[in-house]
């Protein structure tokens, strides 16, 4: 569904709900927006840094994260920004890597866990977008296999566009900028 069949949609609805007047069912609509970020250093396995993991897909590169966890920085920009729409303690709170038992934790443990608190809630995702920048590796041929993994289990559209430093810094790091819509709606 297009961002303007849904904003189309939500109209339709307000309208609805206004128009119908005193005396007669009402459609309450709550819409949030969170937003979500992750950055890690990358390195090679002799300097620490383990497999590449974007959007829960292993990736075969020479560098990888730093992390206490497997290091998905996409998959964890988008558990913070689900937690952060919601108004839930972020992932930090809720998984710190000072724990023990988190780590090199697979990090669709803790995506699966925002979405069962959104859904807990009455939320639904209504979408997410998100930005990976990264020099290497690039992330183009492997958008549609992550876009697929993260859709099974947040249950919505999702949209990555990779991004580079154009030549600012040393490459060395990913950075994961992450926007989440959610929505519930109720009749009085």
């Amino acid at each position: 569904m297009s961002k303007t069949m849904v904003l189309v949609f939500f109209m339709v609805l307000w309208y609805i709900g206004t128009s119908l007047g005193v005396g007669t069912m009402k459609i309450r609509m709550d819409i949030r927006i969170g937003h979500g970020y992750d950055l890690h250093r990358l390195a090679t396995v002799e300097e620490g840094g383990g497999t590449m993991v974007i959007g829960g897909i292993p990736i075969e590169a020479e560098i990888g994260p730093i992390a206490h966890s497997d290091g998905d920085a996409v998959l964890h920009a988008i558990t913070d920004a689900i937690l952060s729409a919601i108004g839930e303690p972020d992932i930090g709170q809720l998984f710190p890597d000072t724990d023990p038992k988190y780590k090199d934790a697979d990090s669709s443990t803790f995506l699966v866990e925002a979405v069962q608190r959104a859904n807990e809630g009455g939320w639904a995702i209504g979408n997410v977008d998100i930005t990976v920048i990264c020099d290497q590796p690039k992330i183009g041929p492997y958008r549609e296999q992550s876009c697929t993994n993260i859709q099974k289990i947040i249950a919505a559209p999702v949209n990555i566009k990779g991004k580079t430093r154009e030549g600012f810094g040393q490459g060395k790091a990913i950075e994961v900028h992450v926007v989440a819509l959610v929505q519930r709606g109720s009749q009085a």
